[in-house]
């Protein structure tokens, strides 16, 4: 009956962790994509005063400097913790699949077994999405 309790409070943990790590990767990306954003609404910009006098444009080139920076930064960021996130949706794949092989081997009932293979399909769905997150965090990097 514990090993019961056990298996389903493990699959329980891994497919909120798997949710965790899914909404991590969606929030990686847009963040990723909303500092590209930005960082092209400040090159426009740049391009607008070229068209005023010098000396104001000058002016204000410190504070355009340091907001790209910040958001070469906030970017940079992002595209990590999309690639963390990844790597976390890695390793809960690999941690259902080792509690569903435990499972096997401990001769546990076909509903724990069945239960362990959908923790595995979410986490793997999970793994999936987050590199795509993380694909994409490196293509907005790109261009």
């Amino acid at each position: 009956m514990s090993s019961d309790i056990s298996a389903k409070q493990t699959l329980r943990k891994a497919v909120s962790a798997v949710a965790a790590i899914a909404a991590i990767a969606a929030i990686a990306l847009s963040i990723a994509l909303g500092a590209w954003n930005g960082s092209i609404a400040l090159a426009q910009s740049d391009g607008a005063a070229s068209d005023t006098p010098a000396a104001p444009a000058q002016a204000a080139q410190p504070d355009q400097n340091g907001a790209a920076d910040e958001a070469a930064k906030q970017q940079n960021e992002a595209i990590q913790q999309a690639h963390d996130a990844a790597d976390a949706a890695e390793q809960e794949l690999d941690s259902a699949t080792e509690a569903r092989d435990q499972l096997e081997s401990d001769g546990a009932s076909q509903d724990q077994i069945d239960a362990a293979n959908e923790a595995i399909a979410q986490a793997r769905a999970a793994k999936q999405a987050a590199d795509e997150a993380a694909q994409a965090a490196d293509d907005a990097a790109g261009q």
